[in-house]
């Protein structure tokens, strides 16, 4: 009886205690999301939980629409489709709040970004895509009470690499 029980105890802990749900092997794929409601701003959700986002259902920059990333400044560039998706958003006059974005990989949120627009008055509190800016670069939030970069997430640097995009 001891020896039945240690056996079933054995098989539950392979079938559902010990998956990560990830295979070590598998390729998961960097993209940007926009927000499902795209009337808000990055400042109004800039201190909600990731988990509590709802994202577009597909990504503003997709895995295979990002042609190059340099990690060292997080510039990358894209191709002429998403390039002209971005070219609108320097056209249009956008909220001071800037227009949120949720980097992702995988199914994983790593973090919170905007596009951000230089007539905000408003300092962001989120690394930012300046929507005016050329070359396409994530920069760094700059505030004092962000200490830490999540733009330098280790599995944005493997999915980065298992693309074959990252320039070191």
């Amino acid at each position: 009886m001891k020896l039945t029980c240690i056996v079933l105890c054995l098989f539950l802990a392979t079938q559902i205690g010990c998956d990560s749900g990830t295979d070590p092997g598998e390729r998961l794929e960097f993209a940007i999301y926009r927000l499902k409601d795209s009337q808000l701003t990055a400042a109004q959700v800039w201190s909600q939980p990731l988990d509590g986002l709802t994202l577009a259902d597909t990504p503003f920059i997709g895995a295979g629409e990002l042609t190059s990333y340099i990690w060292q400044s997080h510039e990358f560039t894209v191709t002429a489709s998403v390039d002209s998706q971005l070219a609108t958003l320097q056209r249009t006059l956008g909220p001071t709040g800037g227009i949120p974005f949720v980097a992702v990989v995988g199914t994983e949120k790593i973090y919170l970004g905007a596009f951000w627009y230089g007539h905000s008055s408003l300092m962001p509190q989120v690394p930012f895509i300046d929507a005016i800016g050329n070359p396409h670069r994530i920069n760094k939030c700059s505030s004092v009470l962000v200490t830490e970069d999540r733009r330098i997430d280790p599995r944005i640097h493997r999915a980065l690499g298992d693309a074959g995009i990252l320039i070191e």
